[in-house]
């Protein structure tokens, strides 16, 4: 079975927000060492990213080879814009989706625990909407371990729901400080009922990260973004993910495409592909088991799901 564990649905995108995620995939390709043609590719993304019944999402499952998918929102309490009528919208339709297709979606909703009504959004969005979870951007502004984030992590944890949490530096506004791994540190201990999956594993600066998940439970981290590095410099890649293999053990790795944004530069099969082959292709002096590979891609995520 392969799992994605980091998807996001996207109701709608304006020229506006493809051209903000942009510089994201310019980057990717700038290490990836990949010449793309970026305008066709904002093209794209506004002709495709779209998708708010899934059926794009259930396409790009079906040609990436990817069985089941976590997708999830995201909110922006700073975004003058982004009233909570509309997150909840957008988390209804999450939950829409992951109910439409159960077998194949899980849902997470987004929720920023800025907002005086988060509590409730989420209690919402778990017992009518049908989410797992939700997702938390805390470097847009807040910490996830601060007291209004505790308000809505009660909610979760009553619900013995997942976080998914963004970890690790993006290009500004995106305040780093508030992505750093540690500042989950306090969720193992004050909500052990709660699955804490670190999104990115808090990037290139990972060993935060594993200090964490080697010591709490159920403290995980997925690859997503991870591609980047993987297609541009795969011995690094090779080295670093044996390494986090070596210190915090194959359980704790989880799939992710980060998709749709950035399967744009390279398809999600061909990074699902790339994770397969590691047993045979990865450089002499490392080695990935072939039951290293399968927990990665899938069996990890599986138990933590509870699918079959």
């Amino acid at each position: 079975m392969i799992v994605d564990f980091h998807y996001h649905l996207m109701p709608r995108m304006t020229e506006t927000s493809v051209s903000m995620l942009m510089p994201l995939i310019a980057r990717a390709a700038d290490i990836m060492g990949r010449r793309l043609d970026m305008e066709a590719l904002k093209k794209k993304g506004l002709a495709t990213w779209a998708d708010p019944t899934g059926e794009r999402l259930l396409e790009t499952m079906e040609t990436a080879g990817i069985d089941y998918a976590v997708i999830c929102m995201v909110d922006d309490a700073s975004h003058p814009g982004l009233k909570a009528e509309s997150v909840q919208k957008g988390n209804r339709m999450v939950g829409g989706v992951a109910s439409r297709y159960p077998d194949r979606v899980g849902g997470l909703c987004g929720i920023d625990p800025r907002r005086p009504e988060a509590p409730d959004m989420l209690k919402q969005s778990i017992e009518e909407f049908g989410v797992i979870g939700m997702k938390y951007h805390p470097d847009y502004g807040f910490d996830p371990s601060g007291p209004e984030s505790y308000r809505v992590l009660e909610v979760l944890a009553d619900h013995g729901g997942i976080l998914l949490s963004h970890t690790g530096p993006l290009t500004p506004p995106s305040r780093a400080r508030l992505s750093d791994p540690m500042r989950l540190a306090d969720l193992g201990v004050d909500f052990p009922e709660i699955t804490v999956i670190a999104a990115h594993m808090g990037a290139v600066d990972w060993r935060p990260w594993a200090n964490l998940a080697v010591f709490q439970p159920n403290f995980y981290g997925d690859l997503a973004m991870w591609d980047t590095l993987a297609f541009g410099h795969y011995d690094l890649f090779c080295r670093e993910l044996r390494d986090i293999i070596d210190l915090v053990g194959p359980s704790k790795v989880l799939f992710g495409s980060d998709g749709p944004v950035y399967p744009i530069a390279e398809p999600a099969g061909k990074w699902v592909q790339l994770i397969k082959d590691l047993p045979d292709r990865a450089p002499r002096g490392i080695r990935f088991t072939r039951e290293e590979v399968d927990a990665i891609l899938g069996g990890n995520a599986a138990t933590i799901l509870g699918l079959g």
